[in-house]
């Protein structure tokens, strides 16, 4: 999904991600500097939360380090700059703005991409590629690409051919698994040539859409696709109904399967619907398994809450006693509390494990993105 890779960057590096290769020398020394992150380092790739933590890893923050941006919602636009005195690098102008430069202190940077070696690859066929955290390294043919340095399925995305008979508009989408490489594209026409369906892609965040800062994911459609917000989620077309909030605290591995909500969001466990904002009040149990029960509509509530299932079987295998439960023939339509259990078991209904705050580190690791120093 696109989910306004920028704003995950910029919200989430301090929060999930790890340097690999970056020192470190905390102590508890920096615990009280507030937060006021920079990136230093040749690559700039080493992130801190605040001048202190850097300063202790051993950097002269003045001469080694370049500003951050502080957490904010931009677009996935990769167009980008170097700024000020010490050409710090940013993924776009609205990213640099944030880190504190003005437009005029700013420059497009230099185009980085690794040349393939053309004698090698002379006779490949053609089949584009676009390579690098931007997907802004373009080449012919995966022999390419490769000599360039690049692993296709890590670092690269099917490109679109250039006979492609689609039109110019911009509607972006940003295509590939939940927990996986995502890749860009300018519409649906464009994925759908680079071999995508429309069931694999998301719609992406408009450029130009202004969100608060809060950290508040939701996760939105069949798909499902993950935004930072419900603010960028209804700008990429999304209503509330169609939005389910992420866990944004820690939640245990249980699979104990619940549905939440009028919009039956779906979660490992209690706990994980805990952190994502439910009471238990709101939440009715789902079993992890239905195969063995008949697929005939019959249903049953049961419980305080009234919670519905699809036939008496399937109400046992969520832990209820079926003696207890109320048919519809029996009561009429059923008082629901704004949950409507289908009877879909957790692999069935699927996407459990995505309610997970380590999704996030999933998309940031696999993106490539900056690594930042948990300290």
């Amino acid at each position: 999904m696109n989910l306004s890779r920028a704003a995950l960057i910029l919200l989430s590096a301090f929060y999930v991600a790890k340097a690999q290769n970056c020192a470190s020398n905390d102590n508890g020394q920096c615990d009280f500097d507030p937060f006021n992150p920079v990136v230093c380092g040749p690559d700039k790739n080493c992130g801190y939360k605040n001048f202190c933590l850097a300063a202790a890893a051993g950097y002269d923050v003045e001469a080694d380090c370049c500003q951050a941006p502080q957490p904010s919602s931009c677009s996935f636009l990769y167009d980008p700059k170097v700024c000020g005195s010490k050409a710090c690098p940013y993924d776009n102008l609205c990213i640099a703005e944030l880190a504190g430069y003005s437009a005029d202190q700013c420059t497009d940077a230099p185009e980085q991409c690794p040349a393939g070696d053309d004698a090698q690859c002379s006779g490949e066929p053609s089949n584009p590629h676009k390579c690098g955290s931007g997907k802004q390294c373009q080449y012919e043919n995966i022999c390419l690409a490769r000599s360039a340095g690049y692993d296709i399925t890590a670092d690269c995305c099917q490109d679109t051919r250039t006979n492609t008979a689609c039109t110019a508009n911009i509607a972006p989408v940003s295509c590939g698994p939940p927990t996986g490489k995502q890749c860009p594209y300018d519409n649906q026409c464009l994925a759908d040539a680079a071999g995508y369906s429309e069931n694999q892609c998301c719609p992406a965040v408009p450029d130009g859409t202004t969100c608060t800062s809060n950290f508040a994911p939701v996760t939105c459609g069949s798909i499902p696709c993950l935004y930072v917000t419900q603010c960028e989620a209804t700008a990429a077309g999304f209503s509330e109904s169609d939005c389910c909030p992420q866990a944004t605290g820690a939640c245990t591995s249980e699979v104990d399967p619940v549905e939440c909500g009028s919009n039956k969001c779906k979660y490992d466990g209690l706990s994980c619907a805990n952190a994502a904002g439910f009471s238990s009040d709101q939440c009715c149990k789902l079993p992890t398994e239905t195969s063995a029960c008949p697929t005939n509509l019959d249903e049953v509530a049961c419980g305080s809450l009234n919670c519905v299932y699809a036939n008496p079987c399937i109400a046992e295998l969520a832990g209820f006693d079926p003696n207890s439960c109320v048919r519809s023939s029996q009561n009429g339509d059923f008082n629901r509390p704004g949950v409507q259990s289908t009877g879909e078991s957790a692999g069935a209904a699927g996407a459990f494990g995505i309610q997970k705050m380590h999704l996030i580190a999933a998309i940031l690791s696999i993106l490539g993105l900056l690594s930042y120093q948990m300290n």
